[in-house]
């Protein structure tokens, strides 16, 4: 597949949108005293009404939206929440909670034949870190708060969740319990759900948080079950109770090059089996390889061009490595220095046995970097009449490899 770079499909200009439907009995008990915000703007209804799939962002840029929230309601607290919920089971409206926009099952599109007031739910204004337990190691935090600026603020009480889902420069806590979100450094910090100690969640039958932030129980059904994952059909998530850790003493990046993708698998496979897990370890195939290679900056110095065509050099000839076949894995070691280090040198050790050539910290960072660009690159391409999207799935090692083949037919 190419793409021409020459041909520029720029997005539309305007968005036909139907005039809200309103429940005027709903907004006049609501009033305007006890929110932060409500907004009726054009342009911020629609905002509300899609998610960051392909399918969203290509209405977005060339068509329209079947259906646009009616209006947009930003509360300041758990008890702003339970005001809104109340009034809206009275005056029969529809609440869809929204966070940084960044969903991609399709659970933010409306129902077209939906006939009731639509309410959007933005928990934006409910964005600060209530309070934090360095001795319990724990930090109650506001559901609209975005990933950045979470790991901002709490790096400054000398802590981290280590919770970065690709989407964290606009995801939020409330959207990574309701999408039961899994991150990057998931290896060494585990996914939400392991996180998570305790939340509050307002629905439509009553607020419901648990007594005590326990880590876990010996019984159930847990509450923490039904609302991981519940993509905010059941309630709407104000703030919530996780884990949080020292922040790290290093953070050490690393890659490898094997022969081919095989080759890759067999090694990602033995890394299973060891107790080194990296904090975050990913395999790229040939393909994603040479567009991670198109995205490295250009060099300014002779004596850095010198360098990467002496290592080519090295690579291909010296080595026997096919270009065109040879695939990556970047690797990221986070955590007290004596066990990064440690768990670098057994990994990197591993990767030698199955032929791997160390690639150095640089392309390791960059490489990690890159999972960053997934959704800006999708769109630059949708720009010049290229459509692509990104999938995850699991599958047992056993079908890993015929998974790979399959999805590249």
């Amino acid at each position: 597949m190419k793409t021409d770079l020459d041909t520029n499909d720029d997005s539309q200009a305007d968005m036909e949108v139907a005039p809200p439907r309103l429940n005027h009995a709903f907004l006049e008990e609501l009033g305007t005293e006890q929110i932060s915000r409500r907004s009726f703007k054009k342009w911020e209804r629609i905002m509300h009404s899609h998610g960051a799939c392909v399918q969203e962002i290509w209405e977005l840029r060339n068509t329209k939206l079947e259906k646009v929230t009616d209006v947009v309601i930003y509360p300041n607290s758990t008890e702003e929440t339970e005001r809104l919920v109340k009034l809206a089971v009275k005056h029969d409206v529809v609440l869809i909670p929204y966070g940084g926009g960044t969903n991609v099952t399709k659970s933010l599109l409306l129902n077209p034949d939906e006939q009731r007031m639509i309410v959007t739910v933005d928990t934006g204004r409910m964005n600060q870190i209530k309070w934090v337990d360095k001795e319990n190691n724990m930090a109650c935090v506001g559901a609209g708060m975005m990933g950045q600026d979470l790991e901002r603020d709490l790096n400054k009480y000398g802590v981290c969740t280590g919770h970065e889902p690709d989407s964290s420069e606009f995801s939020t806590m409330g959207g990574w319990i309701s999408t039961r979100a899994s991150g990057m450094k998931k290896n060494t910090y585990g996914n939400i759900e392991d996180m998570l100690c305790n939340f509050t969640y307002v629905t439509p039958t009553g607020t419901y948080s648990k007594t005590q932030a326990w880590p876990r129980i010996s019984n159930g059904p847990d509450l923490h079950h039904i609302v991981l994952g519940s993509e905010g059909n059941f309630g709407i998530i104000t703030e919530a109770t996780v884990r949080v850790r020292p922040v790290p003493q290093v953070k050490l990046y690393e890659s490898m090059i094997f022969d081919n993708y095989e080759v890759g698998i067999k090694f990602m496979h033995a890394v299973s089996r060891t107790s080194s897990w990296p904090t975050s370890i990913r395999l790229v195939d040939n393909t994603q390889f040479q567009f991670g290679a198109s995205l490295k900056p250009e060099e300014n110095s002779k004596w850095n061009e010198f360098v990467d065509a002496a290592k080519k050099f090295y690579v291909t000839k010296i080595k026997g490595f096919d270009p065109n076949e040879m695939a990556a894995c970047t690797m990221l070691f986070e955590g007290d220095e004596t066990w990064a280090r440690s768990a670098h040198k057994t990994i990197c050790d591993l990767g030698k046995q199955f032929g791997g050539l160390i690639g150095g910290p640089e392309n390791g960072m960059r490489g990690y970097l890159l999972t960053f660009l997934i959704a800006y690159t999708r769109d630059l391409a949708m720009q010049h009449n290229t459509l692509g999207e990104s999938f995850e799935l699991s599958c047992p090692w056993t079908k890993v490899s015929e998974t790979t083949k399959r999805v590249r037919q």
